[in-house]
């Protein structure tokens, strides 16, 4: 497998791959349309006629996946924002780029990246689980998001099927994760399928595992986590910020 080097540290990751680039725009169906006749695909993933926005303010959102070879998938995304008139809007800002995902082989190459980021002093912004993916979300010197992602899932079978259910459908955002903590618990040797449980980190009732099924009891997290508090630290200076397929 090629490798790349990292400039800092000389440590070696398996490439990241281009996955998603997503577009926001107030003219969702008349975008949707023209983006499936361009590239000659439907969208594998389409939710519309949404009351509430997701976590990135969409409410409609349509996935067109160009490619799967698992675990990489490339995705053209468009996120309908009604604010969006085709003028600029304060939260929102222009028509254009909402963010770019870049795809890791595994959860262990990603929280490696994350470690090494880390330790140059470059944080994420926000870090989601999104059910079918984790994603960190970093913001770059001229306020670019760049989404460093992974899938949760080892079997692709299990990855494809999570489109399709009734927990993906219902929440589409997934959950927001400490990064250092949900890392933390990674390293101290919780199992890859109970650390991306969507909700059992909190042990919620109600929680479900990837899969929409009812989740275990968490343990405790004491177990896992160093004592102390998390504090988020923002990238380069105070840019805050606010997925293929993940939303």
């Amino acid at each position: 497998m090629t490798t790349i080097t990292s400039a800092a540290d000389g440590q070696a990751f398996p490439p990241a791959r281009f996955s998603e680039v997503v577009l926001k725009t107030a003219r969702f169906a008349v975008m949707k349309e023209w983006y499936e006749n361009l590239l000659q695909v439907k969208a594998f993933f389409l939710r519309d006629n949404a009351t509430q926005p997701s976590w990135t303010g969409a409410y409609g959102i349509a996935f067109i996946r160009l490619f799967h070879e698992h675990p990489y998938t490339q995705v053209m995304a468009l996120f309908e924002i009604p604010a969006l008139d085709g003028s600029a809007d304060e939260l929102h800002g222009t028509p254009g780029l909402h963010h770019m995902q870049l795809r890791h082989a595994s959860l262990e190459h990603l929280f490696s990246r994350f470690e090494a980021l880390r330790a140059q002093g470059i944080v994420p912004a926000k870090a989601y689980n999104h059910g079918p993916g984790t994603s960190f979300y970093y913001r770059d010197p001229d306020n670019n998001m760049v989404e460093l992602s992974a899938v949760n899932f080892i079997d692709e079978k299990d990855y494809l099927a999570y489109y399709s259910s009734e927990s993906y459908r219902k929440n589409v955002s997934g959950i927001p994760v400490d990064a250092d903590a949900y890392v933390a618990r990674y390293r101290a040797g919780t199992a890859q399928a109970e650390l991306v449980r969507t909700g059992a980190a909190s042990g919620a009732p109600g929680s479900t595992d990837a899969t929409g099924k009812p989740a275990s009891p968490s343990r405790d997290t004491r177990r896992y986590l160093p004592s102390g508090s998390f504090t988020r630290a923002l990238l380069l200076g105070g840019l805050d910020a606010p997925t293929g397929g993940q939303a």
